[in-house]
């Protein structure tokens, strides 16, 4: 009998519960929302379930980022089990990066003294950023006329990866408003230019807008107007 996997499920903590010898996993999620890219995950756990597992059995599981590229792999192995029932096995995953926004799939392959066999290619996540802002009609006007009370101007600071070099970004809901400084314009395309090199900004700039409108907090009153 060949072997077939059930499923792949992915959590944020899991493993084997001492009291019931059951599987737990908690928080279960197929996608990332992150306002910027690379995006670093220390701990990951993910469990798949497989048919025909009548032997022990040795496989190797293979994470691809959107471009098909081989992001991590690992192996790990999974006891025999007797025919009819399904075995299960948790898996760690550790320091994943996900470089880039787009579509994460997992390839499971059986090894075996000849070589590999593949057993199925699943989706592990999909990266993306947050949703954009959507203003409805005369909110951004009511939103300007409590600017006393409302969050109208979000600073950010944005650190070039693999550099040092810090930039201050200022969002302003209202076009009129001047710049604080040490702070420059947000970058009307989204992107910024550094040494030849063209960062993504577009999430930093939905994360951004989401704050428009919300009550300021006191103890922040300084650093957003």
């Amino acid at each position: 009998m060949a072997i077939s996997l059930n499923y792949f499920l992915l959590g944020e903590a899991g493993g084997i519960n001492q009291n019931t010898g059951k599987i737990d996993l908690h928080g279960i999620f197929d996608v990332v929302t992150s306002p910027i890219y690379p995006l670093g995950i220390s701990n990951l756990v993910g469990i798949c379930s497989f048919d025909g597992v009548e032997r022990d059995t040795l496989f190797e599981l293979r994470i691809n980022d959107p471009e098909e590229e081989i992001l991590a792999k690992m192996e790990f192995g999974v006891p025999a089990q007797y025919p009819g029932l399904s075995s299960k096995q948790v898996i760690g995953l550790q320091n994943i990066v996900i470089s880039k926004r787009g579509k994460y799939t997992v390839d499971i392959l059986e090894k075996n003294p000849t070589g590999y066999k593949f057993v199925k290619s699943v989706t592990l996540f999909t990266a993306i950023y947050p949703p954009k802002r959507r203003f409805a009609e005369g909110e951004i006007d009511a939103i300007l006329s409590k600017k006393e009370e409302l969050i109208v101007t979000v600073k950010t600071d944005y650190t070039i990866p693999g550099k040092e070099e810090v930039k201050k970004f200022q969002i302003n809901l209202d076009p009129t408003a001047p710049f604080e400084e040490g702070y420059e314009a947000f970058p009307e395309n989204n992107q910024l230019e550094i040494d030849g090199q063209i960062y993504d900004l577009e999430g930093v700039r939905r994360n951004a807008e989401w704050l428009f409108g919300k009550v300021k907090p006191k103890q922040a009153e300084e650093e957003t107007n």
